[in-house]
């Protein structure tokens, strides 16, 4: 499944780390880059980020069913997955899979070239700025999403608050794999000593 023109993005990180936003940068400034989209048995919010199909139960178990999905959870009672059908648009477009470890865990097995990439803001205290009403709880989980899988993916991508430019330009080197991209494997000590103080 490794015979599509541009490799899958994955995109991860906990709640506040801003990886809707910088995805809707990345689609306006660059038209080779597409979102997947998700589906979900939830209801429509007023204001949505990232791109959703909003469905039935019925629909969503169909899929499940059929084995439509690359993989699917369920939170607060909805259900929650991605079509690999998404995956056949990767001929015209790199897409980019915002999706926690374990899709991202399967779409790497099924594309090697995938680039896994963990998005993080450069300090705990920007990333509680950036949650605020959003609830404690999600910090919280972003803690242990963090601690047991980030040192999975391979890069570490820093979202810099009010310059999404830079974030972007970084984001770029990974997608080309130049020699600036190695600055931000996982594999190096100053990014894992990153990733293990983040919270402290």
């Amino acid at each position: 499944m490794n015979n599509f023109k541009y490799p899958p993005i994955v995109i991860s990180g906990p709640s506040g780390a801003g990886k809707s936003e910088f995805i809707e940068f990345v689609e306006k400034n660059n038209p080779l880059f597409l979102e997947a989209m998700g589906s979900t048995t939830r209801e429509k919010r007023p204001i949505e980020h990232g791109k959703m199909h909003f469905i039935s139960k019925d629909e969503f178990e169909k899929l499940i069913l059929s084995g439509e999905l690359i993989e699917y959870t369920k939170y607060n009672g909805n259900y929650y997955g991605v079509s690999k059908k998404e995956f056949e648009k990767l001929t015209d477009y790199y897409m980019i899979f915002n999706v926690g470890y374990s899709s991202a865990k399967i779409i790497k097995s099924l594309h090697q070239n995938t680039r896994m990439i963990y998005l993080l803001p450069p300090t705990k205290e920007e990333l509680l700025e950036r949650i605020g009403d959003r609830g404690y709880e999600r910090y919280l989980l972003g803690i242990e999403e963090t601690v047991k899988y980030a040192l999975k993916y391979e890069y570490l991508l820093l979202s810099i608050t009010n310059d999404l430019e830079t974030t972007y330009n970084d984001f770029m080197d990974i997608v080309d794999q130049n020699s600036e991209a190695q600055q931000k494997k996982l594999i190096l000590a100053k990014n894992k000593d990153f990733i293990n103080s983040f919270y402290k």
